[in-house]
């Protein structure tokens, strides 16, 4: 399950003791769109990963901390440490792959 995430929980929720993925986005990205059912499926694979979708368009200090400058962008966090940062689209058999 992806829920929703935003700029004031975002160190609540990756500073837990897991894997956590947060696939940055904006509405009107077609590749944003395109990962999102990706992202959908993953999540219900792996379920000792906590997943979060965050707006970009709705949430600024997240991007700016992270140098988001492109869209999809996946955050990849492990005890609160940013781990990895994927830019643009990614099929599930890749995404999988990384994440494992």
């Amino acid at each position: 399950m992806v829920n929703k995430i935003c700029d004031k929980d975002f160190n609540d929720k990756i500073n837990v003791n897991k894997k956590v993925i947060v696939d940055c986005y904006a509405d009107w990205c077609g590749p944003c769109r395109m990962l999102s059912p990706v992202i959908d499926e993953v999540s219900n694979e792996l379920t000792d990963c906590d997943f979060y979708k965050l707006n970009v368009d709705m949430e600024n200090e997240v991007p700016k901390k992270y140098g988001i400058m492109s869209i999809p962008t996946i955050l990849i966090f492990e005890n609160g440490e940013l781990k990895e940062q994927l830019v643009g689209f990614r099929s599930k058999d890749e995404l999988i792959g990384i994440l494992k």
